[in-house]
């Protein structure tokens, strides 16, 4: 689960503040709510994959013991043994390691992100579990796009530790960990 933190959204003199950073309002061409769901279907392909490779070196693994058991010397059967304990050892740690991935992808939590566009690329402002959240900074910010004068402060319940890019065809990336940082993808 990844941790959180409560910043500061608020338009005060023509800007919108965002935690520490600022958006004129002036600037801003569109802000859009985005959902940024986990791909299950990936994650199962991914999981089935390993499968598939487990089997391989578990069949690999029964035929070295079956080579090792017609070896007439005791070194030859020794050494042809201790390959075949490494493959089903190698086996049984790369399935549980895919299985324990599977259930982390599996049990994420859909988030949703704010995205505010301006002249350059569009870049995630927040990111929280709130989807009425969203949907109402959005609404707040466009009205206050139309209205400079307005101000008001909220306090957000964010997730700090994944920063989040949306390019311009609305496809997601994600980075866990740094600032600012930009990295290609479609989901996490």
């Amino acid at each position: 689960m990844s941790s959180s933190e409560v910043i500061d959204v608020q338009v005060s003199q023509g800007i919108l503040w965002v935690g520490s950073e600022a958006y004129p309002l002036q600037n801003i061409a569109r802000v859009q709510p985005v959902k940024l769901g986990p791909n299950r279907g990936a994650a199962l392909r991914r999981y089935l994959k390993a499968v598939v490779f487990c089997l391989f070196l578990t069949a690999a693994a029964v035929v070295a013991v079956r080579v090792a058991s017609r070896v007439s010397s005791a070194q030859g059967y020794n050494a042809l043994h201790g390959v075949a304990d490494g493959m089903f050892a190698l086996a049984a740690v790369l399935a549980v390691i895919s299985t324990i991935l599977l259930i982390m992808r599996l049990s994420r939590r859909t988030a949703y992100a704010l995205v505010i566009e301006t002249a350059g690329t569009p870049r995630t402002a927040l990111l929280t579990y709130n989807q009425n959240l969203v949907f109402h900074l959005v609404r707040r910010i466009t009205a206050a796009i139309s209205n400079p004068q307005d101000q008001w402060r909220e306090r957000v319940p964010v997730i700090n530790n994944y920063n989040y890019n949306v390019d311009a065809r609305g496809s997601q990336g994600a980075q866990i960990g740094g600032h600012g940082n930009i990295s290609q993808g479609n989901r996490y």
